[in-house]
């Protein structure tokens, strides 16, 4: 009998970080814009996601910043691949009015690195900023890489 409860108390000790490190962020903490625009890339490409991300953002009016971006992700996607889909990294909430999100978008040779700086004004979100990278240190918070 000590050797099954030793057992068990040694495996609720190893299983109580992974669920504490993954049940910091549920799906209502993540600002629709952004997986809308994840949706969006799935149907239509990159065009169809900048324009999800950019509705309501100083992008949506920045041509130019919005041209890059875009040309950004065509260069990346000439290199990578095909788009595979997304997965989540971490949600930071800084206030109830602003939000970081940090994503890696999945592509057939590798990820994109990405930061959504998020941002309610009144009822809706949008993306304030939108940093993206091929190198994950150079996006993601370096809490990321401590174990």
């Amino acid at each position: 009998m000590k050797k099954l409860f030793a057992l068990l108390v040694c495996s609720l000790a190893f299983c109580a970080p992974l669920t504490a490190q993954t049940a910091n962020v549920t799906v209502t903490d993540i600002p629709a814009i952004v997986s809308d625009g994840f949706a969006a890339y799935a149907k239509g490409g990159s065009d169809a996601a900048l324009t999800v991300w950019c509705k309501g953002s100083p992008m949506e009016a920045d041509l130019t910043q919005r041209m890059n971006t875009a040309n950004n992700l065509t260069k990346f996607e000439g290199a990578y691949g095909k788009y595979l889909g997304w997965e989540l990294v971490k949600v930071y909430t800084l206030t109830p009015s602003s939000k970081v999100v940090f994503a890696a978008a999945k592509f057939e040779r590798g990820p994109l690195w990405l930061a959504f700086s998020c941002y309610k004004a009144t009822d809706t979100w949008s993306i304030a900023q939108l940093g993206m990278d091929a190198i994950a240190m150079r996006i993601l918070p370096s809490t990321a890489f401590k174990e």
